[in-house]
């Protein structure tokens, strides 16, 4: 979820941009045995199975909080493939008392660690896969692009993500070598795919709600709920004169995930405000991060208002997500 890019915000993605998401790109291919039936269906050799972590639209906007599928039913002796299906970071973590989920911290080593061993012979035995990303992360120094864990004892063995908690969370029922699977791979990408689809209409709702609701001096910083993530201010072009101050607004936001407002150069480090917002004309400028009133830590806040006293084009971005195009631009007019 703590995605920082060092890039300057390019080209301004216009509000309406939101409708382009329909136009969805599809899965991308990884290799992965596909289902088998019949009587290769009750044989005991073991097969590798597909999942989905995460999911997004073409454009990256909408993120959403889901393995595809959440629930898979294998034997004995499989083994499941988690490949990363989006830009936002996740794990598949099997967690233990000793490896709780509480809130995500980066420098908690066991949240973003992927363990040793390869595979898993009973429920409550703890196993990380590191942070799963198909890109590379400048805040994790280790990623992942997937993950295997083979299951050698039956049991309903339940997982989660580590950055997104009880928002994402997954289960593998195990079976006994040999007992007839339920479904082909076949079967399983289309409960992904078709998951995927229901996710990208959910996020392009909370988008279209947010942005009912904001104006050009009430921006959103972002939108999300325990299904989807919409990782665009919203709106993210807006237009008013010298001396209007704009509240950037994290209201919108149901999960813990923070977004920073940074104009000029992205400081060191992310978290901590920086610049005068009262009185800003230009120059180095951030919020620091912002979290959802909910989920704030202590001496964190929920709003950033910036009174702007010249008149110019003033572009910002979220440090943690400008990868994933969450930038803005204000117009300042005399």
């Amino acid at each position: 979820m703590l995605r920082i890019s060092r890039r300057r915000p390019g080209r301004v993605l216009a509000v309406f941009s939101a409708f382009a998401l329909l136009l969805l790109a599809p899965l991308s291919a990884v290799p992965a045995s596909s289902g088998v039936s019949g009587a290769a269906a009750r044989a005991a050799t073991p097969h590798t199975w597909r999942v989905m972590v995460g999911g997004e639209s073409s454009s990256g906007a909408v993120q959403g909080m889901a393995y595809g599928p959440k629930s898979i039913s294998i034997n004995v002796g499989d083994t499941v493939h988690w490949v990363a299906a989006a830009r936002e970071p996740h794990t598949v973590s099997f967690i233990d008392s000793a490896h709780p989920a509480t809130p995500f911290n980066p420098a908690t080593k066991y949240m973003v660690t992927r363990t040793a061993k390869t595979w898993i012979s009973k429920p409550g035995q703890f196993r990380n896969s590191g942070v799963l990303t198909p890109l590379p992360d400048p805040v994790f120094p280790n990623v992942y692009k997937s993950y295997d864990l083979k299951f050698l004892g039956v049991g309903d063995y339940h997982y989660l993500c580590y950055l997104h908690g009880q928002a994402m969370k997954g289960v593998v029922h195990v079976r006994k070598a040999g007992t007839a699977y339920p479904a082909t791979q076949a079967q399983i990408d289309l409960l992904a795919t078709k998951a995927r689809l229901a996710m990208v209409e959910h996020g392009l709702n909370l988008w279209g709600n947010a942005l009912g609701a904001a104006s050009s001096q009430h921006v959103f910083a972002g939108a999300s709920d325990m299904t989807a993530m919409v990782m665009r201010f919203i709106p993210g072009k807006i237009v008013v004169h010298v001396g209007d101050s704009v509240t950037f607004d994290m209201a919108r936001n149901g999960i813990p995930v923070p977004h920073t407002v940074t104009f000029g150069q992205p400081p060191a480090n992310p978290f901590p405000p920086s610049g005068d917002p009262t009185n800003y004309t230009g120059g180095d400028l951030s919020s620091g991060a912002l979290w959802p009133a909910a989920f704030a830590p202590p001496g964190s806040q929920s709003t950033f208002t910036v009174t702007f006293n010249s008149a110019g084009t003033y572009p910002w971005i979220c440090m943690f997500h400008d990868g994933m195009g969450m930038h803005g631009q204000v117009v300042v007019q005399p």
